[in-house]
C-alpha cells in the first residue's frame, strides 16, 4: 500500500480510471474543486475515465446530477450505475412481473415497462429496494423483512451502499436494509459495487483491461475493484473520514482490505 500526494503520480500507468462519486467527486451538495480540476487534467491528457456509482438511477441521471453540482458538461460523461444494472437485469426474464417497491418514487424509472407494482407484499414476486429514510434503520422495516423472508422473496438492491455522505452527515442507503435481509437468511440480489459484473461492464465501457478504481468505500469500491483485478486508490477523506480523525489507523486491518494506493483527497497535483 503506497501513499500518494496526487493522482498524476500514477494516472499514466493505466488504460483508464474509474471514479466513485459520493465522497470522491462531490459531497452530495457540490463537486469538490480538486475533483473537477483532476477530471479536466485527465481529459486534457486523453486518459479515458468514467464514473461507477451505486446511484439507483439510470446512467444518464449521473451526468445531470454532476452538472447540477458544478461539473462542466464536457467532463460529466461515461457512467455506470446500480440503477442501470437493475434495469438490465429486469430486462431479462426470471423475476416474475409483480414487484413491491421501497424507495424514492423518482427511482422507479429503473424498472422496465411491463412490470406491475403492488402495494401488498403478499402479491409480489420480488421486492425492489432503492432507498430508505435518511435516518432509518432495518428496525423500521421489520414487517417488510419478516414477510418477505416468510415468502422467500428475492430482494433486489438498487444501491448496495450502506451509508453515504451528504454534506456534513451520513445518510442511510438501500444496502442497509438488504444487508439485514441477507443476514436473516433472505435471498438478496445485489446490483452494483462490490459485485464483479458491474466492473466487467466498466471495462467494456472504457475499452481497457488495466483500469484503476478511485473510491472512498473499502467495502464497495476497493474490495469490489480488487475482486475484479483492478488496482485501487482509496480516498481517506470520504465516508471513512471520521474513522481516521478518531485514530483509525488500523482500519485496513479491521476490514482486511488493503488498497494499492491511498490519497487523502482527490487532487491532480500536490
Amino acid at each position: 500500500m503506497n501513499r500518494l500526494n496526487s493522482l498524476n503520480e500514477i494516472a499514466s500507468n493505466y488504460d483508464g480510471i474509474l471514479f466513485d462519486i459520493y465522497g470522491v467527486i462531490h459531497n452530495g451538495v457540490a463537486c469538490f474543486p480538486g475533483s473537477v480540476a483532476c477530471l479536466q487534467a485527465l481529459h486534457d491528457a486523453k486518459i479515458p475515465c468514467g464514473f461507477l456509482s451505486n446511484m439507483p438511477r439510470r446512467a444518464e441521471k449521473v451526468s445531470e446530477a454532476l452538472i447540477r453540482f458544478g461539473m462542466p458538461e464536457a467532463l460529466a460523461v461515461g457512467a455506470l450505475t446500480s440503477g442501470e444494472a437493475v434495469f438490465r437485469a429486469l430486462s431479462a426474464p426470471g423475476f416474475g412481473r409483480r414487484y413491491y417497491f421501497q424507495g424514492p418514487e423518482r427511482t422507479r424509472e429503473i424498472v422496465p415497462e411491463g412490470y406491475q407494482p403492488v402495494t401488498d407484499i403478499s402479491e409480489a414476486d420480488f421486492v425492489l429496494v432503492t432507498g430508505i429514510g435518511d435516518d432509518e434503520t432495518p428496525a423500521d422495516y421489520t414487517d417488510l423483512l419478516e414477510t418477505a423472508l416468510a415468502r422467500n422473496l428475492p430482494m433486489i438492491c438498487g444501491n448496495p451502499d450502506l451509508r453515504v455522505g451528504h454534506g456534513s452527515r451520513l445518510i442511510a442507503c438501500a444496502g442497509l436494509l438488504v444487508d439485514a435481509y441477507e443476514q436473516m437468511g433472505g435471498d438478496a440480489r445485489w446490483m452494483g459495487k462490490p459485485h464483479i459484473s458491474v466492473f466487467e461492464m466498466a471495462k467494456t465501457m472504457l475499452g481497457g483491461e488495466n483500469l484503476l478504481m478511485v473510491g472512498d468505500s473499502l467495502r464497495t469500491d476497493i474490495a469490489g475493484a480488487q475482486g475484479a483485478g483492478l488496482d485501487t486508490v482509496f480516498i481517506e477523506s470520504g465516508i471513512h473520514k471520521a474513522d481516521f480523525e478518531n485514530g483509525g489507523t488500523d482500519l485496513y486491518s479491521q476490514y482486511d482490505i488493503h488498497p494499492t494506493y491511498t490519497l487523502n483527497r482527490l487532487v491532480w497535483s500536490a
